[in-house]
Parts: C-alpha cells; structure tokens; sequence
C-alpha cells in the first residue's frame, strides 16, 4: 500500500465529498463539515499551529485529519475532523496520519485535545498515548512535553 499523507489545501479535492458520504454512511456527519466550512470560509485550518491533512492512496482520499485551536484554551490545539475509510482501518493509516498531526503540532503547543465520539475512537486515542479526562469539551488529553 503506497498510502501519502500530505496537507490538503486551496482548492479542497472534490474527494472530500466522496469520503464524506462514506462517513456519513456510518453515522458520521463531521466530514462534511470540513467542505462546509471550508467553503464558507468558517474553518480553513490556517490559525496558528491549525493543519489539515489527508491521506491518499494512489490519488484517492482514503482518511483525513485536523488540528484546530482547542476552542476552551488559546495554546492548546484539538485533533478534530479524522475519520480513515473502512477498508483502510487496522492497516496504521490512521495512526501514520494521527502521528503526522501531533509531530506537526509539537512547534505550537504543550498539550492536545481530542472528543472521542465512539468506544473505537477511545481505544484508538487511548492507543496513541492520549490519556481519558471527564467534565470537558474534549475526552482525552495529550501532553507533548
């Protein structure tokens, strides 16, 4: 598997789309929002420290992932927006392109959040080294220091 990951950026892929119906095919409707709000012009990942990446496998839009401002704490940053396709989880695309965010995010801040939606998001999250938190916008946190 020749999978990439690389940012994603101005024009956004009509791939997007195509992932996001897969999502919400799962139940998921956070992919869709990446194109509406990147066309609105609401959240374009471009704050200090904010990056969107996607993962591709032989051109195609397998997984995608974001890291924003965390919205309850100005230098903290939130992983948000990832989902990896069916058929490409449990083959390290996910961790590869989690990992890719947090490298990318150690420049700009000392901790990262994420709000793990389901038990499989927790495990993954968990698995990544975050560690679970209650009485928050977020679940689990990530120190990078």
């Amino acid at each position: 598997m020749g999978v990439v990951i690389a940012p994603l950026g101005d024009p956004l892929t009509g791939d997007i789309v195509l992932l996001a119906e897969a999502a919400r095919q799962e139940g998921y409707n956070h992919i869709l929002r990446i194109a509406e709000e990147w066309s609105s012009g609401t959240n374009r990942f471009e704050r200090h420290g904010e990056s969107l990446l996607g993962a591709l496998d032989q051109g195609l839009l397998i997984a995608v992932g974001g890291m924003t401002l965390e919205p309850s704490r100005a230098d903290w940053l939130r992983m948000r927006r990832f989902y990896v396709s069916q058929p490409y989880r449990g083959k390290g695309v996910g961790r590869h392109l989690a990992e890719r965010l947090i490298e990318r995010a150690r420049s700009f801040t000392p901790v990262v959040t994420v709000h793990a939606g389901s038990d499989d998001a927790r495990r993954f999250w968990q698995a990544m080294g975050f560690q679970p938190l209650t009485g928050e916008s977020y679940t689990h946190t990530l120190r990078l220091i």
